[in-house]
């Protein structure tokens, strides 16, 4: 399915680079490495959070009764440049410190930041003694290299239906896919419910007004190394939240629609199975990392009836900016 194609082309793009030498970056201890890649990937895991929201509507319309839609939706969060370096102090660090004596701080590059050996300072490894392990310019960066611009990509495939007032019930589903290099699930509800029949004074408003609630949960784990490695994995686990008011405006066969709200994200990217450095030391399921976040959303788009089909496209305004297409078609 399109969604899991490129859900998992992230996840491995995520796999190809922040596993570069992560038996190195290990080299300065499970706390070091963990605080390193807090900074590292964290452009992933935020603009996914925030890509997966959105697409759930494309109209403040709501169905009449079992109505019914059905919707392919695909999603570009843009990195802003902001989230291309994260600062490394060596204060934050016991093992890992800058090799330049003359600075305690530098920025240095995400996965998606700048693959120049310029911008990439040396770093000094060490063991709990003191002793120097080795020196390294990792990470090497370059996932916009390897996607083709800078921006995390998501998809879904969406299911609504009319309940009784004026309701609209939104289904995200795909039961658990497995593979070799791969494992993916995904559940989401959202509710839309029509506020015009409320409010008096809104009713007579010439345009339709509603308000949406939505949750999503994404499960994945991609494998780093099935033949030689088979327990080294990623997994990355998505929670999403959006609330929003919508507006739109029928005119023949194009819609306009726009939304104001929140969106916020609860995402988990552990990195499992066993790894040695070449110290010979051994970490077992070594990193466990949180990312949290929420933002004032603010969407626009349009939506237009080709020959039964549906397309539309918005763009959102968030922490991380959101691009979103949809192709379906409806039964109002």
């Amino acid at each position: 399915m399109k969604k899991i194609t490129i859900l998992v082309f992230v996840l491995f793009s995520m796999v190809s680079y922040a596993q570069i030498d992560l038996e190195s970056i290990l080299e300065g201890g499970v706390a070091d490495a963990q605080t390193f890649l807090k900074g590292y990937i964290e452009p992933a895991p935020t603009g996914f959070g925030y890509g997966v929201n959105g697409g759930w509507y494309t109209t403040a319309k709501t169905h009449k009764l079992f109505g019914f839609d059905i919707a392919v939706i695909a999603n570009l969060s843009m990195v802003p440049s902001s989230s291309e370096t994260f600062t490394f102090d060596n204060a934050d660090y016991q093992n890992i410190q800058l090799d330049d004596n003359s600075i305690s701080s530098a920025e240095l590059p995400t996965l998606f930041g700048s693959q120049k050996l310029a911008d990439r300072p040396l770093l000094e490894f060490s063991d709990d003694d003191g002793n120097t392990i080795s020196s390294s310019t990792l990470p090497g960066s370059g996932l916009e290299q390897a996607i083709g611009f800078n921006a995390v990509p998501s998809a879904m495939v969406q299911l609504g239906i009319g309940l009784w007032k004026n309701t609209d019930l939104k289904v995200r589903f795909v039961p658990k896919q497995s593979a070799p290099e791969y494992e993916f699930s995904t559940f989401g509800v959202g509710i839309q419910h029509d506020l015009k029949q409320w409010i008096p004074f809104v009713r007579r408003l010439p345009f339709d007004v509603s308000a949406l609630v939505a949750w999503n949960d994404v499960k994945s784990k991609a494998f780093l190394d099935v033949k030689n490695e088979p327990t080294q994995a990623l997994e990355f686990n998505t929670k999403t939240f959006l609330f929003q008011i919508l507006a739109s405006k029928k005119l023949s066969i194009l819609t306009l629609y726009g939304g104001i709200g929140s969106s916020s994200f609860d995402s988990d990217v552990n990195v499992i199975g066993t790894y040695i450095t070449s110290q010979d030391s051994e970490f077992i399921d070594p990193i466990s990392l949180n990312y949290t976040g929420s933002s004032f959303r603010a969407n626009a788009g349009f939506s237009i009836k080709v020959i039964g089909i549906n397309l539309s496209a918005d763009y959102t305004v968030q922490e991380f900016n959101t691009l979103s297409v949809t192709a379906g078609f409806s039964i109002r």
